[in-house]
């Protein structure tokens, strides 16, 4: 006896079933953001981990200066700061950049605020005193974001 294929109103329709529980956001997603019109899911996904290679590098080396807090502390920023650009970066091509900034929330406008004051102080300005200002309201605004996700 021959199998019969299940009828058509009992297949699972595309972009249903488990996959589609992540969301809209994801790469795989069917609409594409209109920042990034000319690029595939696989280039986002390359991009993405690129970008995540990077801030791990940068956060890898702000770690060794670490000990040297004192000494150092307009490096330990710059490359702090910098692993997190890269690790935004790495989001917003996940994500797509409209998505990211269509309802930004006052914590996340206040992370990018420090962290580009941060860079600001640390490369335009060079102070330490003003990078490690801006540091520091960078860490806040970071944890004040991860304890806003918390139920």
């Amino acid at each position: 006896a021959a199998r019969s294929a299940p009828p058509a109103a009992a297949a699972a329709a595309p972009g249903s079933g488990p996959a589609s529980s992540w969301g809209s956001g994801w790469p795989w997603a069917a609409e594409a953001d209109p920042c990034l019109p000319g690029l595939s899911r696989w280039q986002r996904l390359a991009g993405s981990g690129l970008c995540l290679l990077l801030a791990a590098l940068c956060f890898g080396l702000a770690a060794l200066y670490a000990p040297l807090l004192l000494l150092r502390a307009r490096k330990f920023a710059l490359l702090w700061s910098l692993g997190s650009l890269c690790a935004l970066g790495a989001a917003a091509l996940l994500r797509g950049p409209a998505r990211l900034l269509r309802e930004p929330s006052r914590g996340f406008l206040l992370y990018l605020g420090a962290l580009g004051g941060t860079l600001y102080a640390a490369l335009g300005l060079r102070s330490t005193l003003l990078t490690a200002l801006g540091a520091a309201v960078q860490l806040g605004a970071a944890a004040a974001a991860l304890l806003a996700l918390l139920p």
